[in-house]
C-alpha cells in the first residue's frame, strides 16, 4: 500500500516459496530470489522481508545484481551476518538500509524540533513503550534459529531507534525483566533501561502479549513533555496547556516515509553509515545483560 501511493514506484515482482501468499498480489511472482534474478526481472530496489536469519544469504545476491535494498529491522541475526551485509553493500557501492518503522515518523521529527528549541525545558527521560499481539510458539518468530530471539530482537530496534531520536547515542543497556509468559523458546516480555550520552536514561517496555495502554514514547523535560501516541503527538507544558504537534502514527504513513528516505538515500551522492549493525549489537548487549 505504501509502494502504490508514490507514482514513481511499481511493484514489479514478489518472491515467496508459498505460492498460497503470493495471490492478490499483482506482480510476477518467483519462489525464490534466484529464480527471480535467473529471469532477468532484476529490479532498482527491493525490500527484504524475510526472517532475519536469512538476510544474509538473501541479499548478497541482490547487492551483486545492482539492487539496492530496504532491510526490515533488525538487519540479521548476529552481529557478523549484520557487518558482512554492510561490507558488501559498500564495496559495490550499493545501498542496503535498515528499516526503522518509527525513525521517518513525522511524529518523530516534530518531536525532536520541540525538544531542541527547549519547550519541555531539559529532557531529563524517555519512555518507550511497544507491543503486539502474538503467538510465541508459532511461526518463525518462536524459532530462535531464524528469528534470533523473541520480542526484544523484533520490536527492540524500533524502540532503540526512538530513544536515540530524543536522547541520542546509547551509552550503556540493560535488560531489567526477561519473560516467557506464553512458555515458549524465546522471551515475549521485556523491561529495558538505556542509559545515553547526554546522561537521559530510557526505558523501554516491550510485549507480545499485549497491545500497550501506555503512549508509544513519553518525553519527559523538566518543564514539560512530549507524549507520542499512535492518534496524535501531544505537547504538554508546565502550564498544563496542551498543544497538538503531529497526525496519527499509522502503519501506511509511516512506511510511505520509511520509503522516501530510502529513495533519498539511494539518490544521494555520498553513502550515510547504516545504523542497523550497531543497533543489533545493542540488542545483543540486552542479551548478555541478563547473563
Amino acid at each position: 500500500r505504501a509502494v502504490s501511493l508514490d507514482p514513481e514506484l511499481a511493484l514489479v515482482a514478489a518472491v515467496d516459496p508459498d505460492a498460497e501468499r503470493m495471490r492478490g498480489i499483482r506482480a510476477r511472482g518467483f519462489a525464490s530470489v534466484a529464480a527471480m534474478l535467473e529471469a532477468g526481472r532484476v529490479p532498482s530496489i527491493a525490500v527484504l522481508c524475510t526472517p532475519p536469519s536469512l538476510h544474509l544469504e538473501l541479499a548478497e545476491p541482490l547487492l551483486r545484481a545492482g539492487v539496492d535494498l530496504l532491510v526490515e529491522s533488525p538487519l540479521a541475526t548476529t552481529p557478523a551476518d549484520a557487518d558482512q551485509i554492510a561490507e558488501i553493500a559498500e564495496r559495490l557501492d550499493r545501498c542496503a538500509v535498515t528499516g526503522g518503522r518509527l525513525r521517518s515518523a513525522a511524529a518523530v521529527a516534530a518531536s525532536r524540533a520541540r525538544i531542541d528549541a527547549g519547550e519541555i525545558g531539559r529532557l531529563c527521560a524517555v519512555e518507550v513503550s511497544l507491543g503486539v499481539k502474538r503467538d510465541a510458539s508459532e511461526g518463525w518468530r518462536g524459532d530462535p534459529a531464524l528469528s534470533g530471539g523473541g520480542v526484544w530482537m523484533e520490536l527492540g530496534p524500533d524502540a532503540l531507534d526512538v530513544a536515540e531520536a530524543f536522547a541520542g547515542p546509547v551509552r550503556r543497556i540493560r535488560i531489567l525483566e526477561a519473560a516467557s509468559l506464553q512458555v515458549a523458546d524465546v522471551e515475549d516480555e521485556v523491561r529495558v533501561e538505556t542509559t545515553h550520552d547526554s546522561g537521559v536514561v530510557g526505558l523501554l517496555r516491550l510485549s507480545w502479549n499485549d497491545l500497550p495502554s501506555r503512549p508509544i514514547a513519553r518525553c519527559i523535560g523538566d518543564r514539560g513533555e512530549i507524549v507520542l501516541g499512535s492518534a496524535q503527538t501531544l505537547l504538554r507544558r508546565e502550564s498544563g496547556r496542551e498543544e497538538v504537534i503531529s497526525d496519527e502514527l499509522g502503519p501506511v504513513s509511516m512506511c510511505a516515509a520509511l520509503m522516501n528516505d530510502f529513495l533519498r538515500e539511494c539518490r544521494g551522492a555520498a553513502r550515510r553509515v547504516d545504523s542497523g549493525a550497531q543497533t543489533l549489537a545493542w540488542i545483543h548487549a540486552g542479551y548478555r545483560s541478563l547473563t
